[in-house]
């Protein structure tokens, strides 16, 4: 038997759509599943008349590939991946790869990676972005850890990835986990987008009182211009998908809690940590938990729509406010990923390169992003928030008008206020910082700089003359 190019271990939807991908791009494929019971229906279902060779046994599965080997980790993150890594590393040599392509934490994946090397196995953490469809036909895929691991796997695993421009949106971010640094910020930046969507939705719908289908026609409009997404797209579809069961658009039959598996948490964590703000990507992640909290929700009827108001006018204030908010939840990202860049050592601007396909957040706004990027010195936050002001100052009052309707209606709009906030402390001259630094200096003698001179102060606040 003729050595396997590259093994992919873990078949859920993730890694079976992976293995046919690599398959489908002239790779010999080795599948192991934890379960063989797994393995055995890949292979007589999807995988049935393909270049892939399933195992039940794991020594097998190795010995299989060719050297140096390969192996493709599609596993739930923590202590799963840590286990596979360990009983792996007792078959491998040195010089083989392992590549894990879960939603792993950053951190993690830098322990990971310091401790295979003083093994002599080489270690990739790779952010993996598309989901099923992109993992079949073509992702988006960071990578973090041992260079010369990656110079190979981009060679062979790198045909899977999705291109844009001749160009595939695969590249290096550093050692460790740079790659999954990169994803965590993704993931943030796509909680906040869908957050602001989802807002835009329920302001149309509750408020205004738009049909569900209507909605989506809405959303299918505006996909056609600036707010060209992936995002949007789903949005629309989702909404206008009518329930065969019930003849009911199935989104009105969706509970509203919605779920999430940590990465956005992770990326908040992550800007507190490094000292950068993230709003919009906090309030998003706030309000999914929220709606899991049930036994504090008092439900109320909203106000609803004025009708003396132009319906056209509540849909361009709809589209401004999801615009604007759009835009800076990336210039968050895009600060949390210049402060990565300071540890991981990559490129702001590669992080866009690699979204404008294949990802979940890619769109129209990530490409222009992008192209300012590659070439403006400074930094990347300053030179995309420069370049987005005037387009923010001139929807100014339809994403004001789209706030106070809302807040009015008792409708929330979380992503779009927080934005907000963060818009007017970038632009305002003076911020009342002053006064918390001179409150932390009354109650615990922390200090405070002046305007007037240079150096630390505390001051008394005249307890002296007391």
């Amino acid at each position: 038997m003729n050595a396997l190019d590259v093994g992919v271990y873990g078949l859920g939807v993730m890694g079976e759509a992976f293995a046919l991908n690599l398959e489908s791009r002239g790779l010999a494929v080795a599948v192991y599943n934890r379960t063989a019971e797994r393995t055995t229906q890949f292979l007589q279902g999807r995988a049935k008349g393909r270049r892939i060779q399933g195992f039940t046994d794991l020594k097998e599965f190795v010995r299989s590939l060719s050297k140096p080997r390969m192996i493709v980790l599609f596993v739930k993150a923590g202590r799963p991946v840590d286990e596979v890594v360990e009983t792996l590393t007792g078959m491998l040599e040195k010089g083989d790869i392992i590549m894990d392509c879960g939603n792993s934490h950053y951190r993690d994946s830098d322990r990971r990676f310091a401790e295979l090397r003083g093994r002599g196995i080489r270690f990739l953490g790779v952010g993996v972005s598309g989901g099923e469809e992109g993992a079949l036909k073509g992702p988006s895929m960071m990578f973090g850890g041992d260079f010369s691991a990656y110079v190979e796997a981009e060679n062979k695993i790198g045909r899977a990835a999705a291109v844009f421009e001749n160009s595939r949106c695969v590249s290096y971010f550093g050692e460790g986990g740079g790659g999954h640094f990169v994803k965590i910020v993704h993931n943030g930046i796509e909680y906040a987008i869908m957050q602001a969507i989802a807002e835009a939705y329920d302001y149309l719908a509750r408020g205004v009182g738009l049909s569900t289908g209507e909605v989506g026609s809405v959303f299918e409009d505006w996909g056609r211009g600036i707010l060209r997404s992936f995002l949007l797209e789903a949005a629309a579809r989702v909404l206008k998908y009518i329930d065969t069961e019930t003849g009911k658009p199935l989104v009105e039959l969706i509970l509203d809690e919605a779920e999430q598996k940590g990465t956005g948490r992770w990326a908040v964590e992550a800007a507190m940590e490094l000292g950068v703000s993230a709003p919009t990507i906090a309030a998003a992640v706030n309000e999914r938990t929220l709606t899991t909290q049930r036994i504090l929700r008092r439900p109320r009827e909203g106000v609803g729509f004025n009708r003396d108001k132009n319906v056209e006018e509540a849909v361009e204030a709809a589209r401004s406010a999801l615009l604007v908010t759009t835009l800076l939840s990336y210039i968050q990202g895009i600060s949390l990923l210049q402060a990565g860049a300071r540890i991981y050592g990559f490129r702001v601007s590669e992080a866009l390169r690699v979204w404008r396909a294949g990802c979940i957040i890619r769109s129209r706004i990530v490409e222009e992003l992008y192209r300012e990027l590659s070439w403006s010195p400074g930094d990347p936050a300053s030179v995309t928030l420069d370049k987005s002001i005037p387009q923010i100052e001139e929807l100014m009052p339809h994403w004001l008008q789209f706030i106070t309707d809302a807040s009015r209606m008792r409708i929330p709009t979380p992503a779009s206020m927080s934005a907000l906030s963060y818009y007017l402390s970038l632009r305002s001259e003076r911020l009342p910082a002053n006064l918390i630094q001179g409150i932390r200096d009354y109650f615990g003698g922390h200090m405070f700089k002046r305007v007037d001179r240079e150096g630390y102060f505390h001051s008394d606040w005249g307890r002296s003359s007391e």
